[in-house]
């Protein structure tokens, strides 16, 4: 320890001496702490302005009005995935609100609280990890130092990562104090997995949703910060980084990190990158979809065998060839589908040759099969195996064809083995339905329609026409009608009516204008009516299906006429016989 040194205290020309995000070099005091003096990208280029929030801006231009305009809310709640900036915002908005020439949306960044909070040592911003301090006993802490004026800033900011993480008695303990704070303190959460954050606690706060990043956008960015680390890359090394990275500022500067570390002095290539990261480059990708349309089942598998043979993860190249199935399917299906896919000019033309060459109908198939595989090979012990065979099944589909399609094959298959001249009309019950046509079967509640304002009806003798009515009278208000096609009558008697629900939301929904459904009952029966509403425990059958259960019943009558129709098609039967094989599957529209 050196002469003046703190007991406790960081060796005197360590990095924890200086307090900032920046390296410092300390090879000159100390040799040994040489080797950590370097910093990595992801703290050195952390943004330290709202303005550098990438990706962000419609946080950022909320943020920077709410605080010019001195509307800053008691808190905060960021939400979205790894990577994308939440920390680095809650930082930055600690700085806005503390920074000695502030509240500013433009905190100097040089002053002592400024430089303070930047190295995480401001006594007045805290920031908690979630994970580490789940208990009610943490949150009592928490609200004991509320209490307290800050010591050197304007505000007293508390930042929790991975609020989610909170027991509920945490939760609860936090409620009061996060809907009263003093004056003095903010409250900044940010989480990964909202949908576990209580709704009381949301309620409390101004949520904020992280978006995650365009691949260009990541890349234009990553390429601005091998340009001023001075590193020679190839525009495609770093494109693979970004999709790497998958929207994740933070992965892809690991990422960076760890190439930059392997390729040394030399120039960023995407054979390198692919080789240290261990993914299928495009390249690959474009090879392996050429051989499978080209039904070149040994070049395939020496594909797969080589990729896996140089370090490519078996299951990482299975997922990006799904997606560059998926863009082959687009390219075919939309011509002009550049912006819908993350490929640059070159990559869109070969996609759309090999869209050309796949055809109509097979893109479809591939995709539709390797999904399978790729989910049952990520079950599997024996993976490789699995997506070695599903290459070959690939190499020999054929395109997806629609019913109507196989049936005139089929039909002119006929003519040509009976030899007539032209081919057999098709019965009249195998005419394709329109796809919007209404059921045969109608029920009771869909008579015609009629006003609320004839005269009273008793619901003893025409219930459903009664609830019909009742619907009717709302269907000016949509919400309000679908809340009650989802509601059932389940019984009726002495004035009062018992609707059940499936659904917990529509009942909920109805509560709020119950009076209003009761008012209306009463008009139409003529007699005081009261509305009683549980959910449904399908132990008893209801005087009135609701409306959308009616429907689904119908659809689901007509889907097994449709089928039987067409497993009965004389085409149909004509193809069993001559081909010794049934319909596995029938798909309707």
């Amino acid at each position: 320890m050196g002469k003046g040194d703190r007991p406790g205290a960081a060796p005197s020309g360590s990095l924890t001496d200086t307090g900032f995000d920046s390296p410092v070099d300390c090879r000159g005091l100390c040799p040994e702490y040489a080797c950590m003096s370097y910093l990595v990208l992801a703290r050195k280029y952390r943004p330290q302005k709202f303005e550098d929030l990438l990706g962000q801006e419609h946080v950022a231009r909320t943020l920077t009005n709410a605080i010019n305009m001195g509307r800053v809310h008691h808190a905060f709640l960021f939400t979205g995935a790894r990577g994308i900036g939440k920390t680095s915002a809650a930082r930055i908005l600690a700085k806005a609100l503390c920074c000695e020439q502030g509240p500013t949306a433009t905190p100097c960044g040089t002053c002592a609280i400024c430089q303070s909070i930047s190295s995480g040592q401001s006594v007045d911003v805290q920031e908690i990890d979630g994970a580490s301090n789940t208990g009610v006993d943490d949150v009592r802490a928490l609200r004991e130092g509320v209490r307290y004026l800050p010591a050197e800033a304007r505000k007293k900011v508390y930042i929790i990562d991975e609020v989610h993480m909170l027991s509920v008695s945490a939760f609860n303990a936090l409620l009061k104090t996060l809907e009263e704070p003093p004056e003095h303190v903010v409250f900044i959460f940010a989480t990964t997995e909202v949908h576990k954050i209580p709704a009381t606690i949301m309620s409390r706060c101004q949520r904020y949703d992280f978006k995650l990043l365009p691949s260009k956008v990541l890349a234009d960015h990553l390429t601005r910060i091998l340009t001023a680390e001075k590193i020679a890359c190839e525009p495609d090394a770093v494109r693979l980084v970004a999709r790497e990275a998958a929207g994740s500022v933070r992965d892809g500067l690991s990422l960076l990190d760890q190439v930059v570390a392997y390729v040394g002095d030399e120039t960023l290539t995407r054979e390198k990158v692919a080789e240290v990261l261990g993914v299928a480059d495009r390249r690959l990708l474009f090879q392996l979809a050429d051989k499978v349309l080209a039904r070149d089942v040994a070049e395939t598998l020496r594909q797969v065998a080589d990729a896996v043979d140089r370090g490519v993860d078996l299951m990482q190249m299975a997922r990006a060839f799904l997606g560059f199935l998926h863009d082959i399917e687009l390219m075919g299906a939309v011509p002009d589908a550049e912006d819908l896919i993350d490929a640059t000019a070159e990559e869109v033309a070969e996609t759309k040759a090999l869209a050309s060459k796949a055809g109509k109908g097979l893109a479809t198939s591939l995709f539709d099969r390797w999904a399978r595989a790729v989910d049952d090979a990520a079950r599997s012990q024996t993976p490789r195996l699995l997506l070695e065979m599903a290459l070959v099944d690939l190499c020999n589909a054929e395109p997806m064809l629609p019913l109507g399609d196989l049936l005139d094959r089929l039909e002119k298959l006929e003519t040509r083995l009976a030899g007539a001249g032209a081919p057999s009309a098709r019965p009249a019950s195998s005419e394709p339905r329109p796809r919007n046509a209404p059921p045969a079967r109608q029920s009771a509640t869909s008579a015609p329609t009629t006003s609320t304002a004839a005269p009273s009806l008793s619901p003893h003798s025409d219930i459903a026409e009664v609830w019909r009515r009742v619907r009717e009278s709302f269907g000016h208000r949509p919400a309000m009608a679908a809340a009650l096609d989802h509601a059932e009558v389940g019984g009726w008697e002495g004035g009062a009516v018992s609707l059940q629900f499936s659904q917990k939301f529509a009942l909920d929904q109805t509560a709020r204008f119950k009076v209003e459904v009761e008012r209306v009952l009463t008009q139409i029966t003529g007699t005081a009516t009261r509305v009683e509403l549980k959910m449904a425990t399908g132990k008893v059958l209801p005087l009135v299906r609701s409306e959308v259960g009616r429907e689904a019943e119908a659809a689901q009558v007509d889907q097994h006429q449709r089928e039987s129709e067409a497993r009965e098609h004389p085409m149909i039967r004509k193809a069993q016989e001559l081909f010794g094989v049934a319909p596995k599957e029938i798909k309707t529209p």
